[in-house]
């Protein structure tokens, strides 16, 4: 009987020795022995440098799993010691399938060979028979598209033709479970749209562990996330709130925590008088570091989502007109002061947002130190696919260019879309027009015939 989990990580670290000269490798290699053999303590010529250290995480079959971080974060080692080009310091690594990879580009090719002999090289390596690959040939060149070019050596490829090739061939070996480490980030949109598709195919028999960079990208193809940080695990949980903390902690910031305690809400002229659970979303309580962040001097103190005839909007049901209240607070004089929000879906998409940068306004406006002010934004609600939708806001200062962030608040409210017959993706538009005529072929020598295109 086959396991649940699809990859098993325990305990793994992996640490490299680094060497300040090359002789200490030679001294390293041949003075600690002859030091042991007459009974002195050997010297160590190198330092360690742990890459990943104490990692555990299990990957159960079916799943996605993305692992977010920096630069030298470790993402990267973590793969090659999942799929075996590494050997862990210490731990365990267990695989129950087989694993197809797409790691950094170029892995497993040969420069010199043609991009067809690295076609059954890279294939061979995978578990295939010659045969096997034999017969997948056509649809692995067909899904790579790069044919003129196939019976050149790899060298000559750009690294675009390498990711085509590579991805091609991972696609069509049969595998269990896809490792893929950033390299779709140098594809043209066309091919990246096509790996995409075929990815989301794939999830819904197999198992896909995936790294970048692009946290929506995270959000949008895996169920769960790992945030690595120095090597180590700084959090693993569902996907949103990973990211959340992972896009908290690369924005540079402040914790705005003990301002947030400072306040209350008999302290707003005019808003201790609105009940938040009927009228608004107070955010006068909300003390959770890890969902806001900026600069302490101006912070936003509640947010108002009301219909046309001003009440509180819970459920959208098709593109209507909303109005969008924000209060804020500000303890220092602000030039030009910048309120925005953001849309996202339950996955934590970015779908849409605006600032008052967009808008033309009247000249450079100051709000004086220690008052209170009123931004509102008034906006047609897009056709949205039904679900739940959160809504974020931000208070900056400066252009939209170069600004200075003062507080950025995640998820300030939520509210749902109802389903409605106009929306078929992300956004359903309105038409405004359909107009039906006879088609006629455009005389080639008619100047207008290079404007057209007949489907």
């Amino acid at each position: 009987m086959s396991s649940e989990w699809a990859i098993r990580v325990r305990n793994v670290s992996k640490t490299y020795r680094l060497y300040d000269r090359p002789r200490d490798r030679g001294k390293q290699w041949i003075v600690p022995p002859l030091q042991k053999c007459f009974g002195r303590t050997p010297a160590q010529y190198y330092r360690e440098v742990p890459a990943v250290e104490n990692v555990s995480f299990e990957l159960k079959k079916g799943e996605t799993l993305g692992i977010i971080g920096r630069n030298g974060s470790g993402k990267s080692t973590l793969l090659q010691l999942i799929v075996g080009t590494l050997s862990p310091t210490s731990g365990s690594v267990d695989v129950d399938g087989r694993v197809a990879a797409l790691l950094e580009l170029g892995a497993g090719f040969h420069p010199e060979f043609t991009g067809r002999e690295n076609v059954f090289l890279c294939g061979t390596l995978l578990g295939l028979s010659h045969k096997e690959i034999d017969e997948q040939l056509d649809n692995i060149l067909a899904f790579a598209d790069i044919s003129p070019y196939i019976d050149q050596s790899v060298k000559t490829f750009s690294s675009g033709m390498v990711v085509r090739l590579a991805f091609a061939v991972m696609a069509h070996v049969k595998a269990d479970i896809l490792v893929i480490d950033e390299a779709l980030a140098v594809g043209d949109v066309f091919f990246v749209q096509k790996c995409m598709r075929f990815l989301r195919m794939f999830m819904d028999r197999g198992t896909v562990l995936f790294v970048s960079h692009d946290s929506a990208a995270v959000l949008s193809l895996c169920n769960r996330a790992v945030w690595l940080q120095r090597g180590r695990v700084a959090c693993i949980g569902d996907a949103k709130t990973v990211c959340d903390r992972y896009v908290h902690d690369v924005t540079p910031s402040r914790d705005i925590a003990p301002v947030c305690e400072r306040l209350s809400p008999s302290d707003a002229h005019g808003i201790e008088e609105i009940p938040a659970n009927e009228d608004g979303s107070s955010l006068l309580q909300r003390r959770d570091g890890r969902r806001m962040f900026g600069g302490h001097q101006a912070l936003i103190e509640m947010v108002l989502f009301n219909d046309a005839s001003g009440r509180r909007i819970h459920t959208v049901t098709k593109r209507e007109r909303v109005s969008l209240r924000i209060l804020c607070k500000t303890s220092i004089p602000l030039r030009s002061p910048i309120v925005g929000f953001l849309v996202r879906d339950r996955l934590g998409q970015s779908l849409f947002g605006a600032n008052t940068c967009l808008i033309k306004q009247e000249p450079e406006r100051v709000v004086e130190s220690d008052s209170r002010f009123v931004v509102g934004v008034d906006f047609l609600m897009p056709i949205l696919q039904p679900g739940e939708y959160s809504l974020s806001v931000a208070l900056a200062e400066g252009t939209q260019q170069q600004h200075v962030q003062h507080h950025w608040l995640d998820d300030a409210l939520a509210f749902k879309s109802a389903p409605s017959e106009l929306c078929f993706g992300l956004f359903g538009v309105e038409l405004l027009h359909v107009h039906l005529s006879r088609h006629e072929v455009p005389d080639s020598r008619d100047e207008r015939a290079n404007d057209s295109v007949a489907l």
